[in-house]
């Protein structure tokens, strides 16, 4: 955006973050088995929203409107693509009903409807306006039904979640002449908005370019631009527990000062009870992607970030095999149906360095490893690591093990003895979980490299 977009210290408890999975630390064969490159976009577009649907059971992956390789504000356009997961075939839909174009909205899917809410537009003149379009989209149909009620604060580069599969959560976000605190909630089934509580310090919880999602009761959200000179990318990571009984009652808290936060315009999810945010950049800038701080343009991290409220303690990693892409407005998500299964999500164009805008399209997945967090698991230490022969150290007896790849399958199975060899030396160089059971239970989950 132009400049004219311009613009607690409660500490949470158990609040960690690491760079994704270590196993991306292992080089380009552990890479590939993480993200894979799928055919690209017809065109390259940057600050699209993007969802997912489904058509006759088949999962597809949606984009609307962006801006263009030009990065000019009369390349803001309002284009829809989608993508089939089956055929592998990008295909144009409809425009979007209104407008002349847009950036920075939000794309929702509820029931298999989407909702695209917000974004703004840029005039010759260089003004910018915020719409208050929610545009309903039926996969099924491929049309565009009847508008919903329009949001009451019209907004743009906000947070947008879903919550139960019913409630879209609009929260913080810029409006025309600067941001907001406003919590907007859309009920899709009765077509109306409702008030949540604000969230409260402008300079903490205000934020643009922020994005988060829900797990269970909880909204989190990172990254963005707080107010001030140029715009700084803030470190201030937020959450909101929910009322399940009352939706419009939120609880607001945070965290100060957490580096791997500093994630403006990435593409936010859950995978089960984790969070991830891929993507983004450390410096904050204007649609074109020159920072709002006069230093230049501005490049993506190669990095994403992960937290997971049940962990007490986790590592951090440094990652420099992630796709670098920024300028992003959403992901799509698609369940996995594998033993152990994963999370594959799927993100389409954006700004890679340089600014240059993109039509590559990157699908990642995410392994679910436990599916009950609740269990309390042991250390135990594996050597040597990497291995083509390990040891289970602390472990006597006998106990069972599964090794678990990157798209969350069983790669092997197999009861042993304490302090016996696991020979893993014919199985593929990579990163994988170990899951040790004592008893059919689980009993511990580490990562082990193959080389």
């Amino acid at each position: 955006m132009f400049t004219s977009h311009v613009e607690q210290n409660n500490l949470m408890n158990n609040i960690n973050f690491c760079l994704l999975f270590s196993f991306l630390l292992v080089g380009k064969m552990a890479y590939g088995q993480v993200f894979m490159e799928l055919p690209s976009m017809p065109e390259s577009v940057s600050n699209n929203a993007v969802t997912h649907g489904k058509i006759k059971g088949v999962p597809h992956l949606y984009s609307f409107a962006g801006i263009d390789s030009t990065k000019a504000f009369s390349g803001i356009h309002k284009k829809g693509f989608r993508y089939n997961t089956q055929t592998q075939i990008w295909d144009r839909i409809n425009d979007l009903p209104s407008g002349n174009g847009r950036i920075a909205a939000g794309a929702s899917t509820v029931k298999n409807k989407i909702y695209i809410i917000g974004g703004y537009e840029v005039m010759p003149n260089g003004s910018e306006i915020s719409f208050d379009k929610v545009h309903i989209y039926d996969p099924e149909t491929n049309e565009y039904l009847a508008d919903g009620a329009p949001i009451p604060v019209p907004i743009d580069d906000h947070v947008q979640a879903v919550y139960n599969d019913s409630l879209i959560f609009v929260v913080t976000g810029w409006t025309t002449s600067g941001h907001v605190d406003n919590v907007q909630i859309y009920d899709p089934a009765n077509d109306v908005w409702t008030v949540g509580t604000p969230v409260p310090s402008a300079l903490d919880y205000e934020a643009f370019g922020a994005s988060g999602s829900i797990i269970g009761d909880t909204l989190y959200y990172a990254g963005g631009a707080r107010a001030g000179s140029s715009f700084p990318a803030t470190t201030f990571f937020r959450k909101g527990y929910i009322d399940r009984n009352d939706p419009t009652n939120i609880e607001w808290s945070g965290s100060s000062g957490v580096p791997a936060t500093k994630c403006y315009r990435s593409a936010a999810f859950a995978n089960g009870r984790e969070m991830y945010w891929i993507g983004g950049s450390d410096v904050t800038y204007n649609f074109d992607g020159i920072a709002y701080n006069g230093s230049g343009g501005v490049n993506p991290r190669s990095q994403a970030t992960y937290f997971a409220p049940t962990e007490q303690k986790v590592p951090v990693f440094s990652n420099d095999d992630f796709p670098p892409v920024m300028d992003l407005r959403g992901i799509g998500l698609f369940d996995g149906n594998a033993a152990f299964t994963a999370t594959t999500g799927i993100i389409a164009g954006g700004m890679l360095e340089n600014q240059e805008v993109t039509n590559k399209v990157y699908e990642i997945r995410f392994p679910i490893l436990i599916n009950n967090h609740n269990l309390e698991l042991i250390n135990l230490t594996i050597t040597p690591n990497p291995a083509g022969k390990f040891f289970i150290v602390e472990k006597d007896g006998k106990f069972s093990i599964n090794l678990i790849d990157a798209y969350g399958r069983i790669a092997l199975s197999k009861v042993c003895n304490g302090h016996e060899p696991i020979d893993v030396s014919m199985m593929h160089s990579g990163n994988y979980f170990v899951q040790v059971f004592s008893d059919n239970t689980l009993i511990a989950v580490q990562n082990l490299i193959l080389r």
